[in-house]
């Protein structure tokens, strides 16, 4: 249980770094925004210990609904009117639940949608918060918890950066191949794209793909037969000893070719994620 009081004491904090003078990336909507969190998780601890023990499920959820309906609408204000990403749609919106539990320590963000594709939108004012740090630094330098950023349901750790370049139109694009999930396996199957735009962020996280390794890069070669033989195993134990003995080959395979071009094939493929979440 995420406790109130560290709740309540986090977003003071916000508060306090929103109307600092170094906090210049912030809107005037960015601190509507989290003045109106800090005054729901407020709310939202009276309410809570109003109720007579033990809780009713329906009446809790009801005032979590309410708490986050206000939000998600002070989260659109803040955005502004600028359009989604070509053929994205707004899904819901993080966190959520608002109070309590491990979804509340995540990022501030719309949950946008196009077909199978899944991506956090926030604003940079209200990332550089959440990070308390610079953000250009925090994304370049892989200093942020992908895991809460995505409200992903595993530990997300970057294994290597894909080579990506910013359309015209964006600030910052990056590409990144991830490890998710903790224990024996350290293999990569997943990729992260962020991109930078208009005074907007976008976050996205997907199974990594290749339709074909690039025979001149003898990582990707090994990463394309490694997950071939992962995803093709019958059971859980043979994919924990692939994944065990993948992971292994693949990061002495990074040290040795340092310097070289490791993986331009999934590089590509994270391209077109920034090119989707900036398609216009």
């Amino acid at each position: 249980m995420y406790p109130f009081r560290d709740m309540k004491a986090i977003f003071l904090g916000l508060l306090v770094v929103l109307t600092a003078s170094q906090a210049g990336a912030q809107t005037a909507q960015d601190k509507a925004y989290v003045e109106a969190r800090q005054r729901l998780v407020a709310d939202l601890e009276a309410k809570r210990k109003s109720l007579p023990e033990p809780v009713d499920d329906r009446v809790w959820n009801s005032e979590e609904a309410r708490a986050h309906e206000a939000l998600k609408a002070r989260l659109q204000e803040a955005l502004g009117p600028a359009p989604l990403p070509k053929g994205f749609e707004i899904s819901r919106s993080n966190p959520d639940p608002v109070c309590c539990g491990k979804g509340a320590e995540s990022l501030d963000a719309l949950v946008i949608a196009k077909d199978k594709l899944r991506a956090m939108m926030t604003t940079v004012g209200i990332l550089k918060l959440w990070l308390g740090r610079d953000l250009q630094t925090a994304l370049q330098s892989d200093d942020i918890d992908y895991e809460r950023a995505l409200n992903a349901d595993a530990h997300v750790d970057v294994f290597a950066a894909l080579p990506v370049k910013a359309p015209a139109s964006a600030d910052l694009a990056l590409g990144r191949l991830v490890i998710k999930g903790q224990g024996v396996g350290r293999f990569p199957l997943h990729t992260i794209a962020a991109v930078v735009k208009n005074g907007r962020v976008l976050l996205i996280m997907t199974p990594a793909s290749l339709e074909a390794a690039n025979a001149g890069s003898p990582c990707e070669v090994l990463w394309q037969q490694s997950t071939e033989r992962y995803r093709n195993a019958d059971d859980l134990d043979a994919r924990r000893t692939i994944n065990e003995d993948a992971g292994n080959k693949l990061e002495r395979c990074v040290k040795e070719h340092e310097g070289r071009a490791l993986f331009p094939g999934l590089g590509h493929r994270a391209q077109k994620l920034v090119d989707a979440l900036t398609a216009e």
